[in-house]
């Protein structure tokens, strides 16, 4: 061949030895890229199927769409208008924005920041929004399904079974450490007539305005519940006899002055009975709920709408 021809064959081998070396250079980092999402969705997945919690979900989802999509950063707004963000929202010339819907219901946005989105990143981020809105919706039954568990549905106190366990670990803990834990018991006064005379929807009524008087009156630490029935329960922690007594009494008068009314227009006179009791070095629930409720018919059999005061301790265990 000639020399010119040579120098061509040649030119055209060290070309396609360059192209070879770059596609496979291309090759390896779109592998890379592959397995680089295989793992983020591995991540994502995972966390969406463990994270019930609404916070801690919301900021897996964003840190896992700006690490999937190369953003500089973001923010997921959530429907209560609450806002998380990662990375730097200033350093992005361009925006990818999602709703985060399911059915009709909404979960917020979540706004992604970069410099360069190509359809790829959108269609990673598009697919990631879809995972999220489902976690986030198990999330929000997980949540339904846990309040059900340890909410009263009628009153909204915490129920029976929460406050025994809430009870117990007070009781655990002061016999650990020392200190007083209170407890009330309260019942509504004459609550079958009320039934009787007017319905259950009134009776119902008369239970909520109840529910409402205790919230009222308690402190942050204490826990009102609905016992049974009628009947109600204060966990007071820290609190001593003589605080739980005069806790009882102001629940007691304000409910004797909270305004209720009867379908015909006429004032419904509602009252309570208290039981109280203390425990300070220690004992089991039923122990002490035994001692409440002993001076809660004492309160009854006293003529209702008063306080009655237990045992000022019970054994140690």
């Amino acid at each position: 061949p000639a020399p010119a021809q040579v120098d061509e064959l040649a030119e055209l081998e060290r070309a396609y030895r360059e192209l070879a070396a770059d596609l496979e250079v291309r090759k390896a980092d779109l592998e890379k890229e592959r397995r680089r999402l295989r793992d983020t969705n591995a991540r994502f997945g995972e966390a969406l199927a463990t994270a019930l919690d609404p916070d801690q979900l919301r900021r897996v989802i964003l840190e896992s769409a700006v690490e999937a999509t190369h953003a500089v950063g973001g923010v997921l707004i959530g429907d209560d208008g609450r806002k998380i963000e990662a990375g730097e929202l200033e350093d992005g010339t361009e925006q990818l924005e999602f709703e985060l819907v399911a059915g009709r219901r909404s979960f917020g946005r979540l706004v992604l920041a970069g410099t360069d989105f190509d359809p790829d990143d959108r269609m990673t981020a598009a697919v990631l929004v879809g995972q999220a809105v489902v976690a986030l919706d198990n999330a929000r039954l997980h949540r339904i399904v846990e309040q059900q568990a340890i909410v009263d549905g009628l009153t909204g106190l915490a129920n029976r079974r929460h406050a025994e366990e809430l009870l117990t670990r007070e009781l655990a803990r002061s016999a650990r450490f020392g200190g007083p834990v209170g407890l009330i018991l309260a019942d509504v006064d004459d609550f079958k007539a009320i039934n009787d005379e007017y319905g259950h929807p009134i009776g119902d009524a008369v239970l909520r305005e109840v529910a409402g008087a205790l919230l009222g009156t308690i402190r942050e630490v204490d826990v009102a519940a609905r016992w049974g029935g009628e009947e109600f329960a204060v966990v007071l922690p820290g609190t001593d006899l003589e605080g739980a007594a005069r806790a009882a009494e102001r629940i007691r008068d304000a409910l004797a002055r909270r305004d209720m009314f009867a379908p015909d227009g006429g004032r419904l006179h509602v009252t309570a009975s208290f039981g109280v009791v203390c425990a300070s070095q220690g004992t089991t629930s039923e122990e002490l709920v035994a001692v409440a409720d002993a001076a809660l018919y004492r309160a009854k059999r006293g003529g209702k709408d008063r306080v009655d005061v237990g045992a000022t301790s019970l054994p140690r265990l």
